[in-house]
């Protein structure tokens, strides 16, 4: 089975192809250009240096997010076209649990997305990934308090773990290598749910909060009235 995974829920473009349980291309780009401006290309060149066609791609994944937007409805639209011109099935799975599976120890993981304003996306997950806390939207001293009073050791997975970690009392933040490009971890929840099924039509990225443009559509109404 071969397995392409795509993620454009932060700055970082990624794409990463399995062939059953081997990671045997990975396609990371952190640049100035949009997600809309080099995802496709990127697919385009890792399939041609594998020697492989995208109708070789048995499987799709995305993640949903949280996250960008704008990356998150680049993503998925790419991901569900794909999908549905080569009528394959498309497995959505959450940022930042993938950004949790970057960590195989036995520690409280706790994956973070920058949300801007003092606030992240963030959720703790045990060492079987099951959710101690739920993923949502938080100020960091909400989320810190939180996890605070856990009373376990914790670590800290994301590129806003550093700037936050003195907000954390029994934590280790983990090194620049865990803490963004989760192509292969997406990949690793793939090959976990197989068999789980979902529904093409109905997946929608996650976003867990309105647009910037929602919300300043419900202050004019707000004022309006």
């Amino acid at each position: 089975m071969n397995i392409l995974a795509i993620d454009t829920s932060t700055m970082i473009s990624t794409v990463t192809i399995a062939s059953d349980s081997e990671i045997i291309g990975d396609f990371n780009v952190n640049q100035q250009k949009t997600h809309s401006e080099s995802l496709v290309p990127m697919i385009e060149t890792l399939l041609d240096l594998l020697g492989m066609n995208v109708k070789d791609i048995d499987r799709f994944v995305i993640s949903k997010g949280p996250g960008s937007f704008t990356g998150l409805r680049i993503g998925m639209t790419i991901a569900k076209t794909l999908a549905q011109a080569n009528d394959k099935k498309l497995i959505a799975v959450s940022t930042l649990l993938a950004l949790a599976n970057n960590s195989c120890s036995d520690k409280l993981k706790v994956p973070m997305i920058d949300a801007r304003g003092n606030r992240i996306y963030g959720a703790v997950y045990d060492k079987d990934f099951n959710e101690v806390i739920k993923e949502d939207l938080y100020t960091i001293d909400v989320f810190s308090k939180l996890v605070n009073e856990l009373d376990d050791e914790v670590e800290l997975i994301g590129e806003v773990s550093s700037k936050y970690e003195d907000l954390f009392i029994n934590r280790r933040t983990l090194p620049i290598s865990f803490n963004n490009c989760i192509g292969k971890s997406l990949i690793k929840v793939c090959l976990e749910n197989l068999d789980q099924s979902y529904n093409l039509y109905e997946l929608s990225p996650n976003y867990l909060r309105k647009s910037q443009a929602e919300r300043e559509l419900l202050n004019d109404k707000k004022n309006a009235n």
